[in-house]
């Protein structure tokens, strides 16, 4: 699901998304068509490492193949998050908002993002605040 141009969309995945693509769930058929066609219309998608730590983790809790979450690794744009990331994590509004909810979005916005792809709502309420849209198929 690599590259894109720097004019078209670039959609960040975070976890919630992401295990929905190695679990299958209501909604795995319709994220998966979703993003294979913004792939198709030249649009990036992508994330952070953040999310290989979090889908190994998943993985390792439900028995899925390494291999698996490797191959959906490959397929995206990984940032590496560096001190910056961390700093402006710390520093996103709401008082709710949790630690690696705040670091997905802080990698999201450093990527460039223009939208955030997420099921979760703590971290698509965060994503707005900060003026990323919001995609959620089903």
């Amino acid at each position: 699901m690599h590259s894109a141009t720097s004019d078209d969309v670039r959609h960040y995945v975070d976890a919630s998304a992401g295990a929905k693509l190695l679990v299958e769930e209501a909604e795995s058929g319709i994220l998966a068509a979703f993003l294979q066609r913004a792939v198709d219309d030249g649009e990036a998608v992508g994330s952070s490492h953040l999310l290989e730590t979090e889908l190994r983790r998943l993985g390792i809790r439900l028995g899925i193949p390494q291999e698996h979450v490797t191959l959906l690794l490959e397929r995206l744009d990984l940032l590496t998050p560096d001190g910056a990331v961390y700093r402006d994590a710390g520093l996103l509004p709401g008082s709710t908002l949790r630690s690696l909810d705040a670091l997905h979005v802080a990698a999201a916005l450093r990527w460039g993002a223009d939208a955030m792809v997420t099921y979760d709502e703590r971290r698509a309420a965060a994503s707005r605040a900060v003026g990323l849209m919001v995609v959620a198929p089903r």
